[in-house]
């Protein structure tokens, strides 16, 4: 898989596979994107292949982009793939409302 180029906008589209064998490409698009733009949007395929390599790069960009001032995001909550191993991963069992809002695009009621 490569993923597709970012444009302007900062968008990376990852359509899948999202697995180990595509760490490097997937890390590569990201970087690209941060290198160009403050704000970084994933496009993740509803049924993208994804395993524990991808969530483990996404949390490690999540850290890189707030310790630059920078943001990045998803452009639409995790669903299908990403979110079934989200969930086998353990990401999501007592998730803080940080990981609850960029995963699943909900934010706590207080």
């Amino acid at each position: 898989m490569s993923p597709a180029p970012v444009p302007s906008s900062g968008k990376v589209d990852l359509p899948g596979p999202l697995t180990i064998r595509q760490v490097a490409a997937v890390h590569d698009a990201i970087r690209s994107a941060f290198d160009t733009q403050g704000t970084v949007l994933l496009s993740i395929a509803e049924d993208a292949e994804v395993d524990l390599s991808f969530l483990q790069l996404v949390h490690a960009a999540r850290l890189h982009a707030a310790a630059e001032g920078r943001t990045i995001a998803l452009d639409r909550p995790a669903g299908g793939n990403l979110l079934s191993t989200l969930e086998r991963a353990g990401f999501l069992f007592e998730a803080d409302p940080r990981d609850r809002e960029f995963w699943l695009h909900r934010k706590e009621q207080q």
